[in-house]
């Protein structure tokens, strides 16, 4: 009776490892397509390429809109703390916010300057080598 569980365990566990093993192949066989269209893309894309640079181009966004938020709300603490001592904080939510828009904005100025590629994300096209013959 007990050998007859210790193979049945047995058969169960190779047959869990066999089908985690088969099914590791399907995501590299597959066409990549996204689930869902990114805010401000075109349109939904099939290939990575396009899709991280709608990603991109969105988490730069959200950067900006973050930053505008923040500000917003260091204004109020600003407005709102006349008189107490909570101005200090209301500067530095506000230095903060100013802070992560110009580190974004240079983020992106250094990427654009750099090489414009990494901010286009253009496909990567394959290097051709350039051998020269001895003479």
């Amino acid at each position: 009776m007990k050998n007859k569980k210790n193979k049945i365990k047995t058969i169960f566990i190779a047959s869990v490892i066999l089908l985690m093993f088969f099914s590791f192949f399907q995501p590299t066989l597959a066409q990549y397509q996204n689930q869902e269209k990114i805010p401000g893309a075109q349109q939904q894309q099939k290939e990575f390429i396009p899709y991280l640079k709608d990603v991109i181009n969105f988490g730069f966004a959200i950067v900006g809109i973050l930053a505008l938020f923040m500000l917003i709300i260091g204004a109020y603490q600003y407005l709102m703390a006349a008189g107490s001592g909570n101005a200090a904080d209301a500067k530095d939510t506000i230095t903060s916010a100013l802070f992560g828009l110009i580190l974004g904005l240079t983020a992106w100025i250094i990427l654009q300057t750099i090489n414009p590629d990494l901010v286009n994300m253009n496909p990567i096209k394959q290097i051709q080598s350039t051998t020269t013959q001895a003479q």
